[in-house]
């Protein structure tokens, strides 16, 4: 089992490494810091780091990035050591300090006791001994490896292991170094010794001796060994040729990588083997960094006798060959045979029904007849038959004819044959342009492209349709895909895809590129091959297919390159058959410079697995970071570097990246160089989101970087916040203040305007009352001056009808001129009387109107009164008593109260004999009550109901003044100037009480 698993191994090896190759050169004029690339390794992350003269450089398939400004007295490097699966690698500088490659960057540390390349044993000095370079070829350095379970000793006649647990020596008498350098190296923890002597190389296994291996390349004295221990890889360079050596099933493998030409190989002094990227990495002693890329695709060209190798049209001959209209023949060997064809055009070929090749040669369609080994031809003259295919009854070609021999433009004609040849032809049907591709799109119907448009041709109606309209576009070729779909290649304006006679634009590469594209090759997978003036592109159908129903959907595009294995990115089209599928399942393209050979199926693909975003350069000042960047807000310009260790193709590196948070923020491409630069951003938290794609699938990873710009301190929440308080507070005081002032200024023209209107309304009050107070007392005098007019009218019409009698007749006896006379004076002193009351009532009225109240005493004035009418009531034998309080002191109009009591008393007085008036006061507030009581004969009920009566309706009551007089009838007037009231009661014995009920108050 082992035995075939090794020679399966050996085939799958030179299936691999049989293979054209590509070489990158690089120095100090395109990255390099020095020429000098001492060690070359790959960390855990994918970073490729060399070790030269001047400085550690850090390659990620695009860039150098150089560390050279170390603390040390020199930046001279010498090899790797550690372990890149850990993240720890070493390397070291100037008298021993070493360096360590950790998290992608590299640092100082002082020296460790397990990590260091130098130490002493027995008194004897050991190197680290982990790669073919050393240190010198001075004879007497010894050396020292390290394994995983112990040590060896290297010494120029001995070598000595020492087990690191059992603490054992196992000493092993060989000579280990040749020529000042150690003829060992190590893979997989084993160690193999090259034996000149013997031509064998040992294989040494914990001190001891386990097998030998006759192997001539690696014991050949010419042949020198490039290793790493580190990388666990071991090379083997020959006479300019590279070979690798790995350890597979117990045995030692020797596989030939390929051949170099020009370069000496005595110059290389590093290498390294990346398995997943198909490269290889040379370091020079001198020459700097060779990147040499194994290649899937082969590039075949014309033998040296032949002319260039530009190629156009070709067919399959066999199932791993092509053959060219020259009759030439050539598989992904070389050039394989020719049928020596006589000069056709290179831009037509194809086959017949019978096998049987078609060329044009001039004006003339030649075939050549496949009975004949394609030896024989016959020619159809005047046939320039650009494109053809057959059916199982039909010719149908599609034929150039010169529009006049003035210009080279052509027409175009398609023609329908009656049988498979060309001799009978059925219809015909011309276009104004020169034709270029012809393929049936249905039972029906007929898609013919020109120089100008694409045009379908109905069978059905024998009519002729432009899809493209108004637009010219020039037709390159139509491609029917396996799913049935129609795609058209033009001439500068991309491919489209063919639904419902409606043409549909696919999205161009990022370098528009495919805006020239020749044809398509479909692979099983579903995966387009387009061949371009600048490249070959890979892409999903399904992606394309996709895109046209949402033009949102992102179409990738894969490129491939010379660095892929071509002599030239530029492809050919403009034949009918511009790339060949073979039985074998590989497809061939002609190009400028050879034709293309590969196989779609074993070409891979490479997308990068993982990115970094850790560093920035600020203003000219790197700077690293980790998941969040902080910038001043003064800064000028940060550039974000987005790492990504790829070596394949950079078209292929799809990196887009945005600021979110702002306006308008969308997907930007980040370019070659990995830098996104950016400017003007204000302060805050900003996210800077980067997204790559790593799958044919469209599938992208995200990394998301928090950017960070501290505000000024008057941008800080708290000062906008303390500031906004500060104005709410200036605010708030002014608006009190303001209000404060409004309310003041309100408050005095409030009392303004209440004084005034107070003044007014009590100017109207007083008005008003006055208005129902002269109302009242013209209503009064109304009633009175009619009540008197009506009362003294009849004494004075009897006084004059009495005088008027007396004076008529002559003879009245004494008695009658008595009793007329005396009818006279009667009604002469009533008249009298009445005259004197209206003049009292008259002058107090006068007297009340302009008159100032005063304060006075109320017991004062009754004895006034009493005083006055002491006399009369003494002859009537009468006593007037004044029990009013002394102390009781008024407001009330004195002229009024004066009048009123007058004549209460002199009512009294008169109509008491023997008897007593008492006059008493009782107070209660503002309320004062003052009782005229006396002992008289009293008032009868008719009068005291009609003063009662009088009284509460003294407006409209009408006045019996000749029946009662004026007396009480002047007092309820008085009474109701001054507001008050009187009521009449008769006493229990006898007389009379008027009780007087006023208001004690001084009105402004």
């Amino acid at each position: 089992m082992q035995k075939y698993a090794s020679v399966f191994f050996l085939c799958l090896f030179s299936l691999i490494y049989s293979q054209q190759y590509s070489i990158q050169l690089f120095n100090t004029d395109n990255g390099l810091p020095q020429n000098s690339v001492k060690d070359i390794i790959k960390d855990k992350y994918g970073f490729i780091w060399l070790t030269t003269e001047n400085g550690i450089v850090r390659y990620d398939g695009t860039k150098f990035l150089v560390y050279k400004n170390f603390a040390l007295t020199t930046q001279r490097f010498t090899y790797f050591y550690g372990h890149p699966e850990k993240d720890s690698i070493y390397t070291t500088g100037d008298y021993g300090k070493t360096i360590l490659l950790h998290g992608k960057f590299p640092k100082i540390i002082r020296n460790l006791k397990n990590f260091t390349n130098f130490t002493v044993k027995d008194n004897i000095n050991y190197f680290l001994y982990s790669s073919n370079f050393n240190y010198s070829t001075s004879p007497g350095i010894n050396f020292y490896m390290n394994f995983k379970k112990g040590r060896y000793y290297i010494k120029e006649n001995d070598l000595t292991y020492f087990d690191n647990r059992s603490k054992v020596k196992e000493n092993l008498k060989i000579t280990p170094i040749y020529k000042n350098v150690p003829r060992i190296f190590a893979i997989n923890q084993m160690l193999f010794y090259i034996d000149f002597k013997s031509k064998k190389v040992v294989k040494i296994e914990a001190g001891k001796i386990k097998k030998s291996y006759n192997l001539p390349l690696l014991t050949d004295t010419r042949s020198k060994i490039l290793w790493s221990q580190i990388n666990n890889q071991v090379f083997i360079v020959n006479q300019n040729t590279i070979y690798i050596c790995e350890y597979v099933m117990d045995e030692l493998k020797i596989t030939r990588l390929f051949h170099l030409n020009k370069d000496k190989n005595e110059n290389f002094i590093s290498a390294y083997y990346d398995k997943y990227y198909k490269k290889i990495y040379l370091g020079s002693s001198i020459g700097g960094l060779q990147i040499i890329s194994l290649s899937d695709f082969t590039a075949v060209t014309r033998p040296p006798s032949k002319s260039e190798s530009n190629f156009y049209a070709l067919l399959p001959f066999s199932d791993s060959s092509v053959i060219t209209p020259f009759g030439e023949i050539y598989d992904r060997t070389g050039f394989a045979g020719s049928k020596n064809f006589n000069n056709p055009s290179p831009f037509f070929m194809d086959y017949d029904h019978q096998g049987n090749m078609m060329m044009v040669k001039d004006y003339d369609l030649m075939i050549y007849q496949k009975l004949t080994s394609y030896r024989k031809n016959i020619s159809i003259k005047d046939n320039f038959l650009r494109d053809f295919f057959f059916d199982k009854s039909k010719y149908y070609g599609l034929f150039c004819t010169p529009k006049n021999n003035s210009t080279p433009e052509f027409n175009g004609i398609l023609t329908l044959y009656k049988d498979q040849s060309f001799k009978f032809p059925e219809k015909k049907f011309f276009f104004d342009s020169e034709p270029t591709k012809l393929i049936r799109l249905d039972q029906n119907n007929i898609l013919v492209g020109t120089v100008k448009a694409l045009y379908k041709v109905s069978l059905q109606t024998n009519k002729i349709y432009n899809i493209t309209g108004k637009n010219e576009v020039s037709i390159r070729n139509i491609i029917k895909s396996k799913d049935g779909n129609f795609w058209v290649m033009t001439l500068g304006k991309g491919f489209y895809l063919l639904k419902n006679d409606h043409l549909i634009k696919m999205p161009y590469d990022i370098n528009n590129n495919i805006s020239s594209s020749h044809t398509i090759l479909e692979d099983v997978n579903g995966f387009f091959w387009i061949p371009t003036n600048n490249g070959l592109y890979r892409v999903p159908e399904n992606q394309l297919l996709q895109y046209a129903q949402n033009k949102k959907i992102k179409v990738n595009y894969y490129r491939f390159s010379k660095d892929s294995g071509f002599n030239t990115n530029e492809f050919n089209g403009g034949s009918n058959i511009c790339g060949g599928i073979l039985k074998n399942g590989e497809f061939v393209l002609p190009s400028l410079n050879g034709l293309i050979f590969f196989d779609p199926l074993k070409v891979n693909t490479y997308y990068p697995e993982n990115m970094y975003v850790e560093r920035a350069i600020i203003d000219n000042n790197e700077s690293r970071f980790n998941k969040v960047l902080h910038l001043k807000q003064d800064f000028g310009r940060a550039d974000i570097f987005v790492d990504v260790p790829y070596y394949s193709n950079s078209d292929n590196l799809v990196i887009e990246a945005k600021l979110t948070g702002n306006a308008g923020s969308k997907w930007e491409a980040v370019g070659k160089d990995g830098k996104f630069s950016i400017s003007n951003l204000g302060y805050g938290d900003h996210s800077f989101i980067v997204r790559m794609l790593i799958a044919d699938n469209g599938k992208y990873i995200y990394k998301r970087i928090n950017i960070v710009i501290p505000p000024y301190f008057y941008q800080t929440l708290w000062f906008k916040i303390f500031t906004l308080s500060l104005l709410i507070i200036l605010l708030y005081l002014v608006v009190r203040w303001r209000i404060h002032f409004l309310e003041k200024k309100n408050h005095e023209l409030e009392k303004i305007v209440s004084s005034r209107t107070k003044s007014l309304s009590d100017t109207v009050e007083k008005l008003e009352i006055t208005k129902i107070k002269l109302h009242k007392e013209i209503e009064q005098q109304k009633k009175l001056i009619g009540t008197i007019t009506h009362d003294i009218t009849t004494p004075v019409k009897f006084i004059a009808m009495t005088a008027k009698e007396l004076l008529n007749k002559n003879d009245f006896n004494e008695k009658q001129q008595e009793k007329i006379v005396n009818s006279i004076y009667k009604s002469s002193d009533q008249l009298y009387n009445f005259t004197i009351t209206l003049k009292e009532y008259a002058d107090i009225y006068s007297h009340y109107q302009s008159d100032k109240k005063e304060l006075y005493s109320l017991h004062s004035l009754i004895e006034e009164k009493k005083i006055l009418f002491n006399t009369i009531a003494e002859t009537n034998n009468t006593e007037i008593i004044n029990n009013v309080d002394p102390t009781l002191s008024v407001w009330i109009s004195k002229n009024i109260l004066s009048a009123i009591i007058h004549n209460l008393i002199d009512n009294s007085v008169k109509f008491t004999n023997n008897g007593i008036i008492t006059i008493e006061s009782i107070t209660e507030g503002e309320k004062i009550t003052l009782l005229i009581k006396d002992t008289g004969i009293g008032m009868d009920e008719n009068k005291i109901e009609y003063y009662t009566r009088l009284q509460d309706n003294i407006e409209n009551e009408k006045l019996l003044l000749q029946k009662y007089g004026m007396g009480l009838h002047l007092v309820l007037q008085l009474l109701q100037m001054i507001g008050g009231k009187i009521i009449f009661e008769k006493n229990t014995l006898q007389g009379t009480s008027f009780k007087l009920i006023l208001v004690n108050k001084k009105n402004d």
